[in-house]
Order: structure tokens, then sequence, then C-alpha cells
């Protein structure tokens, strides 16, 4: 399944959500971390954009959160937007 098409109750899962209020970033910038966020549905990440750090939050039911965590991190240094376009399998 493309990742900018899962969802999490019924919510879509990408883009992330930004915990910075910054109303023109989507999908803006490069991936630079990934960790679960423990006993959580959470995965947070951290990108760069235009020079600034931007911390966000993904949604991820249990059943995929391990398979979208291990994707993301082997994409680390990719652009948000060929991210949200790859597969994950799980």
């Amino acid at each position: 399944m493309l990742l900018n098409k899962m969802e999490w109750n019924g919510l879509l899962i990408w883009p992330p959500h930004w915990t910075e209020e910054i109303p023109t970033v989507l999908e803006c910038g490069i991936l630079k971390s990934v960790e679960i966020l423990p006993l959580t549905d959470l995965i947070k990440i951290d990108a760069t954009c235009a020079g600034t750090i931007l911390s966000g939050l993904i949604f991820s039911k249990e059943e995929y959160q391990g398979s979208l965590y291990r994707k993301l991190k082997e994409n680390i240094g990719k652009s948000l937007e060929e991210l949200g376009n790859m597969e994950v399998n799980f």
C-alpha cells in the first residue's frame, strides 16, 4: 500500500502531523530520523526543510507500525514527497 494512502482510524497518516505550526509545510524536506514512541500509536520523524529542523508525528496501527518504521528508517535521506509515494508492505 502507498504510504500516502494509509489510514489510522479513518484519517490519512501522510503527510505527517507537524508539531510546529507552519501552514505551508506538508511534504517539504528530507527525512533525518525516525523513532517509535513507546506505548503509543505514534512514530516520530525529524526532517529538514529550508534549513529548519521539523518534527512530525505519524499515527500507525499496531499491525503495521514495525513495518512502517523499518521502511522509513531504510529511507533516511530521501525527500518526504518521495516517501509519501513509496510502497509499504505489512
